[in-house]
């Protein structure tokens, strides 16, 4: 029986049987003819794999595959650049934005925390999250495996844990988002980018204390709510550092 060498990398190894994860293994063509016939023999999803380079070529699903070849399939880049070589898809996000499901809500205000834009209803159901993954180019967040392997969707990742916190530590590790840290840049209640205002376009808004405490503001466009450096940035600031052992201005 004709076969092809196949290997896959990081977590797409995730649902393979053990046999395969991490090394290259043999793999037999009978009805597999293509690349992305043998992603899908792999129990794989197309929206899972970026890269795949045969006999050291990046290739297309639609490619053929012939005996002897040596297959590499790769997980979904997005936030460092892989240079000219044909992806699964043509335009790669550099830096994420995201969509979640009903169930995350406390890790999309966390990445909010950190300036990540992520939308996030609690009322939108699985149709709504894909079509707006689809056309906004979000990376649907999902602890729900099923959903996440919609063929409809390009950029999806399922969230293991169901602890908030680390949620946020496996999101950030997994899209390599430590570099790309803006906290306190983003409206915690809007996903709105926040702007610089003068402090006498908002006194109407704040409290009488920080009238007199405060000389830096930063406002929402959308829903008006006003952000200065209080003690409310003091506890975020740490629990960054506690959470993610990331340290900053």
């Amino acid at each position: 029986m004709p076969e092809v060498l196949v290997r896959c990398y990081a977590e797409l190894n995730d649902t393979l049987p053990p046999w395969r994860r991490f090394r290259d293994s043999r793999f037999a063509l009978e009805g597999v003819a293509t690349v992305g016939d043998l992603i899908a023999a792999l129990a794989l999803s197309v929206a899972d794999v970026d890269l795949v380079l045969q006999n050291g070529e990046s290739v297309s699903p639609d490619d053929p595959l012939r005996a002897g070849d040596r297959v590499a399939l790769y997980p979904v880049f997005e936030s460092f650049d892989i240079g000219g070589t044909q992806r699964i898809r043509p335009h790669p996000l550099r830096t994420p934005r995201f969509i979640l499901d009903v169930h995350l809500g406390k890790l999309a205000a966390h990445l909010r925390m950190l300036g990540f834009d992520a939308v996030y209803r609690n009322d939108a159901g699985d149709d709504d999250l894909v079509r707006d993954s689809i056309a906004g180019g979000r990376v649907l967040l999902s602890r729900d495996r099923a959903l996440v392997a919609d063929p409809r969707l390009s950029r999806a990742f399922v969230v293991r844990s169901g602890d908030p916190e680390e949620q946020l530590v496996e999101v950030v590790g997994r899209f390599q988002l430590q570099g790309l840290l803006r906290p306190f840049s983003r409206c915690l209640r809007c996903n709105e980018a926040l702007t610089s205002v003068a402090r006498a376009d908002v006194l109407e808004l704040l409290p009488p204390r920080v009238r007199q405490s405060q000389t830096e503001f930063h406002c929402c466009p959308s829903c008006r709510r006003v952000y200065w450096p209080g003690t409310h940035q003091v506890r975020m600031r740490a629990f960054i550092r506690r959470v993610l052992r990331i340290d900053f201005e």
